[in-house]
């Protein structure tokens, strides 16, 4: 991580320049996470009641224990989880101001809110576990502390007539767009940036998200969105000289430019066209759940997820939104999600897209090394052998230092054989382990590997994980 720079004018000199990332395939200056290979997701932490307090989802202690429930039911993949609502009285409680840890959050025995979140930080570590925040830094609320400010130094964006612009309604409150421009050259939002990063330590963490990071234009002060973008550019390249990754809700909506090889990784991937796919590496950006906005309704598009693979949300998982509740029995939905979902994004994106063919539900996408993905029986093969069929799946453990396979079925199956991957050939017997929130379960040791065919059992949404046989 670097250095903070000099906060007096050495961020006046950063450019706003567009950023030609097909000139040489990589970012602008290297991601601190390689995101195609990352479990990213978010845990919502709490949200305002209205009445001046805090609905809370989710204390900083619970948050470590799906931390490490997590780590053990994803066999240790390295994560980053990035908090919702961690400030005031939660979610879009008080922007633009970010200067206070939700009180409601603490843990009864630290002195402050601020230390049971850098425990939080620090306790996650030893669970494969970066954990950052999530921030909004388009929007502004009249009950801010620093609305105030906002007004006199006239940093809020405005209509055509002059009134100020609201862009939405969060919290029963109106939310206005920040003016980009005004607030960079009057060089606070790089104290509220230094202010953050020195309250919850984001330079060690090395990555932040921006909710709804969007450009708009400012009519009355003659200010277009490409301009307002220029300085949303400079912002990203503020935190990336600090030594954070910037990540963000979309790349393209509402935006002009996608800061592609700025931003690494978004919540909702809105990459909606194959060509894209194709010609944009998966390590210069990639996301989780892939939406189209071109569609009303804005749909999920499975097809895309599944023919180039997709990540977890993982707020989905903690939260039961149909009951308003934090979701008690999450471990299954999340196996299934980590075994349909992150291994098949991780593998893909491990490998090179090489060309797509066919239309509709007939489309295939090929890929290096013999690897193809079609969509019309949902699988994944390896020179014609599958890594999976529909939901029953055996992808590779990538991120293990030994060699690891992970099966998975959604509805279970009896007696069904597996290729092995080319570098088991010389495995003649494997330990197989149901993969549990307790840890790994004893299924079979030693069973034999017959011609490089490995014949599975698997219950209704088991995992294992299936490793070289041990005699130890």
């Amino acid at each position: 991580m670097t250095n903070a720079i000099n906060i007096n004018e050495a961020w006046r000199s950063i450019s706003g320049d567009y950023y030609d990332w097909q000139a040489t395939m990589q970012p602008e200056s290297p991601y601190n996470f390689d995101y195609s290979q990352m479990l990213t997701m978010k845990i919502g932490m709490a949200f305002p009641d209205g009445k001046g307090g805090s609905n809370v989802l989710c204390t900083f202690e619970r948050a470590l224990q799906y931390i490490r429930e997590a780590d053990i039911l994803a066999r240790g993949i390295p994560k980053i989880v990035y908090l919702v609502g961690w400030q005031y009285n939660g979610h879009d409680d008080r922007y633009p101001a970010w200067d206070e840890v939700n009180v409601h959050l603490k843990r009864p025995q630290d002195p402050t809110a601020r230390d049971s979140y850098l425990w939080l930080v620090e306790e996650a570590k030893r669970y494969n576990t970066t954990v950052s925040v999530h921030v909004n830094m388009t929007d502004a609320y009249d009950n801010s502390p620093h609305w105030d400010l906002y007004m006199e130094h006239d940093l809020i964006s405005r209509n055509e007539d002059g009134s100020l612009l609201q862009i939405g309604n969060y919290n029963d409150r109106a939310a206005y767009q920040i003016f980009y421009k005004n607030e960079w050259e009057s060089g606070i939002i790089v104290q509220r940036i230094e202010k953050l990063i020195s309250l919850l330590g984001l330079d060690k963490a090395g990555t932040v998200h921006l909710d709804a990071y969007f450009p708009r234009a400012n009519v009355f002060r003659g200010v277009s969105q490409e301009e307002e973008s220029s300085y949303m550019r400079r912002t990203i390249r503020y935190f990336r000289e600090r030594g954070i990754d910037v990540t963000s809700e979309n790349f393209a909506h509402h935006r002009n430019d996608p800061f592609i090889g700025l931003q690494p990784w978004c919540w909702w991937f809105d990459q909606n066209q194959e060509k894209h796919f194709l010609e944009r590496p998966a390590k210069l950006l990639s996301g989780a759940a892939i939406r189209d906005y071109s569609i009303p309704g804005i749909p999920r598009r499975d097809d895309l997820e599944f023919l180039f693979g997709a990540g977890v949300h993982g707020e989905d998982v903690f939260w039961d939104s149909d009951k308003g509740i934090p979701r008690e029995e999450w471990h299954d939905i999340f196996i299934e999600q980590i075994c349909t979902r992150m291994l098949q994004y991780q593998y893909l994106n491990s490998i090179e897209r090489i060309r797509m063919e066919g239309e509709g539900d007939n489309r295939i996408v090929h890929y290096s090394g013999g690897h193809s993905v079609h969509l019309a029986d949902r699988s994944v093969r390896r020179e014609g052998k599958p890594l999976r069929i529909g939901d029953d799946v055996l992808f590779p453990a990538l991120w293990q230092e030994r060699p690891e396979l992970i099966a998975f079925s959604k509805e279970g199956y009896s007696k069904k054989s597996w290729s092995l991957p080319p570098d088991w050939n010389e495995v003649a017997a494997v330990d197989i382990y149901r993969i549990t929130a307790a840890g790994l379960a004893e299924v079979q040791l030693g069973q034999q590997v017959i011609g490089g065919q490995l014949e599975l059992s698997l219950a209704s949404g088991a995992a294992v994980s299936i490793l070289p046989y041990s005699r130890s």
